[in-house]
């Protein structure tokens, strides 16, 4: 697969993923029984920010991979 295909395909799995994670960490917060206090929430809202892309590291890998032969054709 082309390096221009795997970033195609990697990005709609990114976007899709970006929707799918959205729309979960919000009716995860959505159950809490009441708000809870605003710097907890502040925290929640900072990790579930970052925790999105973690899951996502084999994706960007797979996404990159031969792209240092098609960028630099004169590396040894």
């Amino acid at each position: 697969m082309s390096l221009r295909t795997r970033k195609l395909v990697g990005s709609i799995v990114l976007f899709t993923w970006m929707v799918v994670f959205a729309l979960v960490a919000m009716a995860v917060i959505a159950m809490l029984p009441s708000r809870p206090h605003a710097l907890i929430e502040m925290v929640m809202y900072a990790f579930l920010g970052v925790a999105w892309i973690l899951p996502l590291k084999p994706l960007f890998i797979w996404m990159g991979k031969g792209q240092g032969a098609e960028v630099d054709p004169h590396r040894p």
